[in-house]
């Protein structure tokens, strides 16, 4: 932990200007001086990934850039909440993962996904009274302090969902990304057996019981995406402009695949499809949009129905229900229907379990809807002057496998992807033509790779003009993170506060006669 900082007034109790007369400051800076410089950073990473590299280096870096950092571990919040915390303290290799992964288990299913979150933000509410609170402990701390803390590591969705919604702007998800491959190599240094990590492995990317781990379903709701590839110089240099980003210091613009991915996303606003929001956009080597896709239903002529459709026979039109979950349905009638004529007994419980627990459950081609990355690859299809081979697709979400295979065809050489697709069975049926990073690079096959960089979600935020870049003079301004606020700001206060602020303010400048 680093050095407590010294505890300040509590600032609730304050006027945020006390040195000059509040009639002749304008009244909106009043209310920006009102806004956080808190940061609460959550690390999500598959076991073996390197997490506890990722989290030092952090650390350092925001302590750099005059933070008060705390680390927080949710592995110490699972010990300390046993009944003998000690028996656990000194377990180490697979039996330390595991009986933390059990115990984790067990609290989840007990009180709720978000259980350890809640642990982890009753923590930070204790170390900001300690640290900038005034003693008076039935006051809110509204700390106008840098402060960071790191929440090391979420597991679950709600764990991301709660924290998301408790802190808002100030809540950061940093994803860490490493091959099978590595985090295997990884692993085997704690003198974990081969068959033991690859039970951790699994458990990990994704629990049976929704309260065990999920870790596949958590990383990409990651605000920022970074690569481990064994290189620690490679991860401060990522997390350095991670911290410029957020207090938009220097000029950094975004890269082709951060381009390419917000484009994707971008277009997945179009989709009214029921199921889901999915986007894709197809560059060429130089990150130039060639097109884009959305998942929608695809009307006569070409392209996709629209806003702009004089009729418009989407699916919340066009029968007003997802034709996939009919079509699953009409299937679930016929299988019980066949039982029923077998004189089987229980035929709609067993038709029911049939489909749930089969492969049909993942039918996908009763859709009406065209996916994304077919909607990009038509598109150019309809195009003379331009071609899909050696193009780079962006999708949000991992091609299902009837993509895979026309992306296959296309030519298409590479695809960045955000978010996993379990359905999909794109390697299993298409192992032939292509590969993931796990593999050695291979140029007679298609490369499906996990998106790094900038999530989509805080692409505008980040690389928006946010401050004067100039001087009167034309000259760069130079700016460090010590002395800069959040881009994407969180404010201290709630708006029926500053409506009373308000009201103050302007009362002393002009009275309320009624």
């Amino acid at each position: 932990m680093a050095k407590p900082a010294s505890k300040i007034t509590n600032l609730a109790q304050q006027s945020p200007v006390q040195s000059e007369n509040p009639t002749t400051i304008p009244t909106v800076t009043t209310i920006k001086q009102r806004r956080s410089q808190e940061l609460i950073i959550g690390l999500c990473g598959t076991v073996g990934s390197g997490v506890r590299s990722l989290q030092k280096t952090l650390a350092t870096k925001l302590k750099e850039s005059g933070y008060y950092v705390e680390h927080i571990r949710l592995s110490d919040l699972i010990i300390s909440s046993q009944d003998d915390p000690k028996a656990l303290e000194n377990l180490s290799g697979f039996e330390r993962y595991d009986t933390l992964q059990n115990h984790g288990d067990e609290l989840r299913k007990k009180h709720g996904g978000s259980i350890l979150a809640e642990l982890a933000i009753r923590k930070i509410t204790i170390s900001r009274e300690t640290n900038f609170g005034s003693g008076e402990s039935q006051n809110v701390v509204r700390n106008q302090k840098k402060a960071a803390y790191i929440i090391d590591q979420l597991k679950h969705p709600d764990e991301i969902d709660l924290f998301k919604e408790a802190y808002r702007n100030n809540f950061y998800l940093l994803g860490l990304l490493r091959t099978e491959n590595e985090r295997r190599s990884n692993l085997k240094e704690e003198q974990i057996s081969d068959s033991e990590i690859g039970q951790l492995i699994e458990r990990d990317r994704k629990a049976s019981q929704s309260h065990g781990q999920h870790v596949e379903k958590s990383l990409h709701k990651s605000d920022y995406f970074i690569r481990n590839m064994t290189n620690d110089k490679a991860i401060g240099e990522s997390v350095i402009r991670f911290i410029k980003l957020i207090h938009g210091t220097e000029l950094i613009t975004p890269t082709k695949d951060e381009t390419g991915i917000y484009s994707a996303y971008s277009a997945s606003l179009k989709s009214a499809c029921l199921s889901r929001q999915v986007g894709a956009a197809i560059c060429d080597d130089d990150g130039n949009i060639i097109a884009t896709g959305c998942n929608d239903v695809p009307r006569f002529g070409g392209g996709l129905y629209n806003a702009e459709s004089p009729i418009d026979q989407r699916c919340f039109n066009y029968g007003r229900k997802c034709y996939n979950d009919s079509h699953k349905l009409f299937l679930k009638k016929e299988i019980e229907q066949i039982l029923q004529s077998n004189n089987v007994s229980g035929a709609p419980e067993i038709a029911t379990q049939i489909l749930e627990e089969s492969k049909a459950k993942s039918i996908i081609e009763y859709s009406r809807a065209i996916h994304a990355e077919m909607d990009a690859i038509t598109t150019i299809a309809r195009n003379p002057n331009t071609s899909t081979v050696g193009k780079t697709l962006y999708c949000t979400t991992y091609p299902c496998h009837v993509c895979a295979r026309h992306i296959v065809a296309s030519g298409i050489k590479r695809v960045v992807y955000i978010e996993p697709y379990e359905k999909s069975l794109a390697t299993s049926l298409h192992g032939d033509t292509i590969y993931h990073p796990d593999n050695q690079t291979n140029e007679s096959k298609v490369l499906l790779e996990n998106f790094e960089g900038v999530s989509p979600l805080r692409y505008s935020k980040f690389f928006k003009y946010s401050q004067r870049r100039k001087n009167s003079s034309g000259e760069l301004i130079d700016y460090i993170v010590t002395d800069s606020g959040h881009v994407d700001f969180q404010h201290l206060d709630g708006y029926g506060d500053y409506e009373l602020k308000i009201v103050d303010l302007v009362n002393e400048k002009i009275p309320d006669s009624e």
